[in-house]
């Protein structure tokens, strides 16, 4: 295959990987855009767009394939479920956006909500997952919270080391000082207790997040 096929499309994956797309790109109707998000939706679509791209296919001809194009219309209606559910649930704190998706069966990525947000914030948390819930549970994860920059805003990195929040509470949590994330814990007096996770552990968790955010 010709590789030199794949350029512009490169761009933007390199974009994407990079945190160098800018909001109006990423908010934009761009078929690069639509493909990438199109392409995780199974294993059986993933392959199909790969071959069309292997017989140099224009992304704008993929889309429109009609197993592709069916996918692509579930991925949109759902983006729109997602989008409003964001708006909904956010807002902003010290230059914080906090966006409170837990129980809902959702998730999103930095990109979303920085993006809807726009340049009020430098950073995100998005809180997800379910209440109580343990590893092993049938359709359902622990509540966890990620943190992410706001690229848009600060391409070259943020002005703080978001990994600093991730580890406060738990031992597993970290990542990359601008894309990170960890379990939400229960606490008791300041500190980590051997319960389970209820709805006052998401707001005692924030309020020590937000105080080291305050910090930066």
């Amino acid at each position: 295959m010709d590789l030199s096929d794949l350029d512009d499309l490169l761009v933007w994956v390199d974009k994407l990987d990079s945190g160098g797309i800018t909001r109006e790109e990423y908010l934009s109707d761009h078929p690069a855009v639509w493909l990438g998000r199109v392409i995780d939706v199974g294993e059986g679509t993933a392959m199909s767009i790969l071959e069309s791209l292997q017989r140099g296919e224009e992304t704008e001809a993929i889309l429109c394939d009609a197993s592709i194009a069916v996918r692509l219309a579930e991925r949109r209606a759902q983006r729109v479920v997602l989008t409003q559910a964001i708006l909904e649930r956010v807002y902003v704190d010290d230059r914080l956006a906090i966006a409170r998706l837990e129980d809902l069966g959702m998730r999103s990525n930095g990109y979303h909500v920085t993006a809807l947000v726009g340049d009020a914030c430098d950073a995100c948390v998005i809180v997800h997952g379910n209440v109580g819930a343990v590893f092993g549970d049938e359709g359902r994860y622990p509540v966890s919270a990620s943190f992410y920059t706001n690229s848009f805003l600060h391409p070259e990195g943020g002005i703080c080391d978001l990994t600093r929040l991730a580890t406060r509470f738990d031992p597993d949590g970290g990542g990359h000082a601008n894309a990170c994330g960890c379990r939400i814990q229960p606490l008791k007096d300041g500190g980590r207790d051997s319960r389970k996770v209820v709805d006052s552990d998401i707001e005692a968790n924030l309020a020590a997040w937000l105080g080291m955010w305050a910090e930066r």
